[in-house]
């Protein structure tokens, strides 16, 4: 790993301490414009560092070998989501607006339609690598993670590939989309299916 991959793994701390330092001021105080901090801290910090690192340095999808000393944009990305991966309850207020879970997805960069209806416990590793087309349902605990990393030929590889759902497909409850996961518009992916785009495992 490059130096600049192991500061990147600091931010989640960096992040952490920020919410924590604004929670204090604003008990210690009770001004406003601290609460607004802690917001800001929680929800629009991670996803500000995250559009402007987009911009210098876009995520690709792609097929990466981890052993080469060179900057990796997908694991900054990752750092940069690591909270609510750990903490999922932290986007929970997200799904108590009509809505809202779509619009966070968005502020994320992944491309999300009108009316998708997603359970509270909806489970999404890389929020900037969904492709979900309108009136779609998402099931109780559904996964989907847009990497995976695997050994292969001697090299660790990096897959990072979009999860596509067609519009109007209905996604069952536990279903688990991998990397280049698809659902074609309309489908009904049974309860427990496992999706996920063969091509780099082979």
């Amino acid at each position: 790993m490059t130096l600049a991959g192991r500061l990147v793994a600091l931010f989640p701390l960096l992040h952490a301490l920020l919410i924590g330092l604004s929670a204090v001021l604003f008990i210690q105080s009770h001004e406003w414009i601290w609460l607004g901090a802690f917001v800001f801290a929680i929800y629009l910090f991670p996803v500000l560092v995250f559009r402007i690192h987009n911009v210098l340095f876009p995520l690709i999808e792609g097929t990466y070998d981890l052993g080469e000393k060179k900057y990796n944009i997908w694991w900054t990305s990752y750092q940069l989501q690591f909270l609510f991966i750990a903490f999922p309850l932290l986007e929970t207020p997200w799904h108590l607006i009509p809505g809202g879970f779509s619009f966070w997805l968005r502020l994320w960069g992944s491309n999300i339609g009108k009316n998708v209806f997603w359970t509270p416990r909806t489970e999404i590793i890389d929020r900037g690598l969904l492709e979900v087309g309108d009136n779609v349902v998402v099931g109780h605990v559904a996964a989907f993670c847009s990497h995976a990393i695997t050994p292969k030929q001697g090299k660790l590889l990096l897959i990072v590939k979009k999860v596509n759902l067609g519009a109007g497909s209905f996604i069952g409850a536990a279903s688990q989309f991998g990397p280049g996961g698809t659902s074609l518009p309309g489908e009904m992916v049974s309860v427990k299916s496992a999706r996920y785009w063969k091509g780099e495992y082979q």
